[in-house]
């Protein structure tokens, strides 16, 4: 099916069809186990109509967190639909609601609160959140589009990449044109650098493992780029833990948050762009 047509019949659904779709979900919500007052009140605030305002405090966030681990199949997706049909703009739940919450389950981890397991199927709810979510942010995204192209990707063969893919929609949220790789292998990473002339590539790091290869990676990536002058990014997990470590990394650009790696990129485009 041609893409425009695809667009089209897109539109023709949520115009003719929402309404009916938000009395469903709302129907469910009320019935289902995890709308009860078991899990409080933020699913009872939604089925009776009141506006939604724009942010969560830290109780009502707590709840979605929880149930992203709760067992029942869907509690999750159904909560961030409610979420968008009363109020909620796409630009909170993407960029601060689902950072959010992977932050929660990040902290728990380290705090021996959940298992790995848990972890791990809680990351492939929040990156399956963020795909299908995908096209509607992306749309309300064009008319920020510059001319500034990244490549963000996870260490090569890295199982989870819930971190570049929130990293992603910041840059695109701040305009960038943001690539990533059809998979995780290095030589799909290799081929997007070839391919095209990117100005920025970005690796995440999630261990000590993967930080002794980097340097190598680094030196292989350029030498393979499109860009001669193609700058790197460094961020990620253990970054975060252990900046010390990435002393000897010949990195232009070291970041501890999506926000702050957007900052620091501006700033050093904008040198470069003074010095030539």
């Amino acid at each position: 099916m041609d893409s425009l047509v695809k667009k089209e019949l897109v539109r023709e659904v949520f115009s003719t069809q929402l309404p009916r779709l938000v009395k469903e979900i709302e129907r469910k919500v009320d019935k289902s186990p995890f709308g009860s007052s078991s899990n409080g009140s933020w699913h009872q605030t939604s089925s009776n109509h009141r506006p939604h305002k724009d942010t969560l405090d830290e109780k009502e966030i707590n709840r979605i967190t929880q149930l992203l681990l709760d067992t029942e199949e869907g509690a999750f997706e159904l909560a961030i639909t409610v979420l968008k049909t009363h109020g909620a703009s796409i630009n909170y739940i993407v960029l601060e609601l689902i950072p959010e919450i992977a932050k929660k389950l990040g902290k728990q981890w380290e705090d021996d609160t959940l298992s790995f397991a848990e972890v791990s199927i809680g990351v492939g709810k929040l990156e399956r959140a963020i795909h299908k979510l995908d096209y509607l942010f992306q749309a309300s995204q064009l008319e920020k589009r510059q001319n500034k192209s990244i490549v963000i990707s996870p260490f090569p063969d890295s199982q989870h990449s819930l971190g570049t893919l929130i990293l992603s929609n910041f840059f695109t949220h701040s305009g960038w044109q943001v690539y990533r790789p059809a998979n995780n292998g290095l030589h799909s990473i290799i081929h997007e650098i070839e391919s095209k002339h990117h100005h920025v590539l970005a690796i995440s790091i999630s261990t000590y493992e993967q930080l002794q290869e980097l340097p190598g990676l680094i030196q292989l990536l350029k030498e393979k780029s499109n860009n001669p002058q193609i700058i790197v990014l460094i961020g990620g997990p253990l970054y975060n833990k252990s900046p010390e470590k990435f002393n000897h990394i010949q990195a232009d650009v070291k970041a501890f948050t999506p926000e702050e790696s957007v900052q620091k990129l501006d700033q050093h485009l904008s040198l470069l762009e003074k010095n030539t």
